[in-house]
């Protein structure tokens, strides 16, 4: 079987969630079949240490690059499949060629439906080109994949005729990297980003309107009033900015606890296990997820959690997490002021961690790429 993979996101400088999950997804699909042959296609050739890490070794593993820059989905990829046609194409990016070629099946993995919280959606006009790519990958692909069965019924939901039967779930998995790290490395962490024996939360995630971020800040802001001994612990936001960012920005000194606030923002991929395993807590009180992931990092590095309580975060952490109504100020403090006080065994989250693993999402992908290839 001939299997392409879109690559078009992984050369990104700044990877966010979607382009780690890719890696790790193609990373481990090299490990785990040495059968099928696959064609990764890119925007421009990848250096060599990214391309070995991918490859592992694994001759059948060929990368195509697409130079075309402007609709790069549309015209480039869609010529080249069309030339040179695969048995199943599988992305992870939200969109698929509108001119294809019947010799390939078409499998989409769709993260999750926030584009409700992006740029300009109010509008109905921009909503319809938001929304278009989307609703069309969902129509005609053959297969799509979910990170969980929130984002699943979140499809269903919609008014859009899909049969259930054509969603899979697949769930991300947690980097061997992620396990609870010593004292001495967490203080050299410390030490790098000023944190001093301070206690703190750690928040991780792209910088958005969809994070809650102002709502976090306000309720950890009366945490600290309201707990005397309490009032050196920090708030440390890792993250890059995403759109409509100010806001968050200004959240600290609106609140009055900009001395206790520090965006750290896009932290190294090697510091997070680290900057985890320091943690009083790990929180994130977003509106909406598709999957969880550094919830999911967090529970590996052995950390509680205070996170709001939307079907995602549920799917994930199960019963271990401080859950919170993201609307409620009052429930997000009463949360954290738990998260700081209680005791939590931190083998129960290492345990719920371990039953999920970028080997068993490469498994279940490949499980469902060859199913979509036997299907009429």
């Amino acid at each position: 079987m001939k299997i392409g993979l879109n690559g078009q996101k992984i050369l990104d400088e700044n990877p966010a969630g979607p382009e780690i999950f890719t890696i790790n997804l193609f990373e481990n699909l090299a490990k785990i079949d040495l059968k099928n042959e696959y064609f990764i296609y890119t925007t421009k050739k990848p250096e060599k240490d990214l391309e070995n890490k991918i490859k592992q070794g694994n001759e059948k593993f060929h990368f195509k690059e697409i130079e075309y820059r402007k609709l790069w989905t549309q015209y480039g990829l869609a010529k080249e499949l069309i030339k040179n046609p695969v048995d199943v194409f599988f992305t992870a990016i939200h969109s698929i060629p509108m001119i294809r070629s019947s010799k390939t099946k078409f499998v989409v993995m769709i993260h999750g439906l926030e584009y409700q919280y992006t740029l300009g959606y109010k509008n109905p006009l921009n909503r319809f080109f938001i929304e278009r790519p989307i609703r069309y990958a969902i129509k005609h692909s053959d297969k799509i994949i979910t990170p969980s069965l929130a984002t699943k019924e979140e499809i269903l939901k919609r008014n859009w005729n899909v049969d259930e039967k054509k969603i899979e779930v697949v769930y991300e998995g947690v980097s061997e990297e992620f396990y609870p790290k010593s004292e001495e490395e967490v203080d050299k962490i410390r030490k790098k980003y000023e944190i001093g024996k301070n206690p703190y939360l750690l928040f991780v995630s792209t910088i958005q309107p969809r994070k809650n971020i102002p709502n976090m800040i306000r309720a950890f802001s009366q945490f600290i009033s309201e707990n005397e001994n309490m009032k050196n612990t920090l708030l440390l936001i890792a993250g890059k900015k995403g759109w409509d960012y100010e806001k968050s920005l200004e959240a600290p000194q609106k609140y009055g606890v900009e001395k206790n606030v520090k965006f750290l923002g896009r932290v190294p991929e090697e510091d997070l296990p680290i900057l985890y395993s320091g943690a009083k807590g790990y929180i994130n009180v977003s509106f909406e997820e598709g999957f969880g992931l550094p919830l999911l990092e967090s529970m590996a590095c052995g950390v509680p959690s205070v996170v709001s309580n939307i079907p995602a975060h549920k799917e994930v952490g199960d019963y271990l997490p401080v859950y919170v109504d993201p609307n409620n100020i009052e429930n997000i403090k009463d949360g954290i002021f738990e998260i700081m006080t209680r005791y939590f065994d931190k083998k129960d989250f290492i345990e719920r961690s371990k039953n999920f693993s970028w080997k068993n999402t490469a498994e279940k992908t490949l499980e469902v790429l060859e199913k979509t290839l036997k299907e009429n």
